[in-house]
């Protein structure tokens, strides 16, 4: 994907370009040593949210460190080199009013404090020891050890959990561990400081991370801050991401979980575009997604006003190796078969270019940009989606998501089922009890 504002950055790496982005104020460059810095102007209360947000997660993943960029996030939040001890640090939580968290995902890692504007200075000071100096104290690593694994039991308890990671595990059966960001029980307890280290230094690098500020800020201020505390931040070598890519199913595939659930669940999973590889395809996929949502949408209609599926979604999950598009239903077991044939029957119509209707197309534009805008009303929010975005592709992808979205067509909707769905082929999974899997033929 184009990298639409690196000649900006050349030229200005210290000096912050004037922009706006969804008619926010915007300011955006690089450091020397390669971070990139974005700032954005929203609201008027008195808060700011400050991100780092990093390219790794389970993408960089190898079998044996499968789940440890989920760990090196609990460590985040530890002991560094000014508040070396657990105490010192949370007293410094407490001090400045910081409410904070972190999300590993396939292929992002993003850290945030939200906090009072005023204390922007010493935020962004309590930020750039956390992610330049953590001290992967021994002790603190095997209390979170214990937490994490708490939160892979946690997960692993609910039926659906379990369920969705076997349907995972069928599509990217070759290099699952590139999926799996909770890791595996073995990999977590058996976690070293020396791993921890070998990811900082690997990924935790400002030529490989963003700097994200939104909300009540200064900019000229906010800009000498930064300088101040992130500009001895040492360069690392250009992370080396996987350069094995996760194949595409040669057959279809079907996967029963038996569990004690009283409803039975049933997925049906296609690989969709990937950004970088297919670009355009992602927006068209977004708008489709959300059309097969609506309630006026023929497949909604047959499958739940029929009555014949407790409920019924589709998803779209957007990602650089490895998107897919899936349809989400609860049903009764008796009628799995029929739901499917009711969904692929459908399906077939989409390939035409005629079965889009102008009305339909703009409701799902309108209700996908609502849902998009809705995601900004947080500062919180925002830095999050900006993150997101920024890991998986770069700030171009968000910048002109919204134009994107316009450009879709009915032709383009027609393409994107023919190239991705129809003939293709798919993972079904279907959840339910033992008795019902017997009774059906599961």
């Amino acid at each position: 994907m184009k990298k639409l504002f690196f000649a900006i950055f050349i030229l200005f790496f210290l000096s912050a370009s004037s922009e706006t982005i969804l008619n926010r104020e915007m300011k955006m460059y690089i450091l020397d040593n390669g971070l990139q810095v974005i700032m954005i102007k929203t609201g008027s209360e008195p808060i700011m949210t400050v991100e780092i947000a990093v390219r790794n997660g389970a993408y960089t993943q190898t079998e044996e460190n499968e789940g440890l960029s989920h760990l090196y996030e609990h460590m985040f939040f530890k002991g560094n080199g000014k508040w070396k001890t657990q105490e010192a640090y949370a007293k410094r939580i407490r001090e400045l009013g910081i409410l904070y968290n972190g999300m590993t995902s396939n292929e992002s890692v993003r850290y945030y404090y939200t906090l009072p504007s005023k204390n922007m200075d010493s935020g962004l000071e309590f930020l750039s020891y956390a992610i330049k100096d953590p001290l992967f104290d021994s002790i603190e690593l095997e209390k979170e050890k214990r937490v994490v694994m708490n939160e892979f039991n946690r997960d692993f308890s609910e039926p659906i959990y379990t369920y969705y990671q076997e349907v995972e595990k069928a599509m990217f059966s070759k290099y699952f561990y590139r999926k799996n960001a909770i890791g595996t029980r073995e990999v977590i307890s058996n976690a070293t400081r020396e791993q921890m280290v070998d990811i900082k230094n690997r990924y935790y690098t400002p030529n490989n991370s963003a700097l994200i500020i939104v909300g009540d800020i200064d900019f000229a201020m906010t800009e000498d801050a930064v300088a101040k505390y992130f500009t001895d931040w040492k360069k690392g070598e250009d992370p080396k991401f996987p350069t094995v890519e996760h194949p595409y199913l040669e057959e279809n595939k079907n996967v029963i979980v038996k569990q004690d659930v009283s409803i039975s669940s049933m997925t049906i999973q296609f690989r969709g575009p990937d950004v970088g590889r297919n670009t355009e395809d992602t927006y068209a996929m977004d708008i489709l997604t959300e059309m097969m949502r609506m309630k006026s949408f023929p497949l909604y209609k047959k499958l739940v006003e029929t009555g014949l599926v407790n409920s019924y979604s589709a998803g779209y999950y957007t990602q650089q190796d490895g998107g897919t598009f899936s349809f989400y239903t609860t049903l009764k077991a008796e009628n799995v078969d029929r739901t499917r044939e009711i969904i692929f029957a459908e399906l077939e119509k989409m390939k035409n270019k005629g079965y889009f209707k102008k009305d339909i197309i703009k409701q799902a534009k309108e209700r996908t940009e609502m849902n998009f805008l809705h995601e900004l009303e947080s500062t919180e929010d925002f830095a999050l989606n900006v993150g997101f975005f920024w890991c998986i592709s770069d700030i171009g992808y968000f910048r002109e998501y919204l134009d994107n979205l316009k450009k879709v067509d009915s032709d383009k909707l027609a393409e994107v089922v023919n190239k991705y769905i129809i003939g293709k082929y798919h993972v079904t999974g279907i959840m339910t009890d033992d008795a019902s899997a017997e009774k059906y033929g599961f």
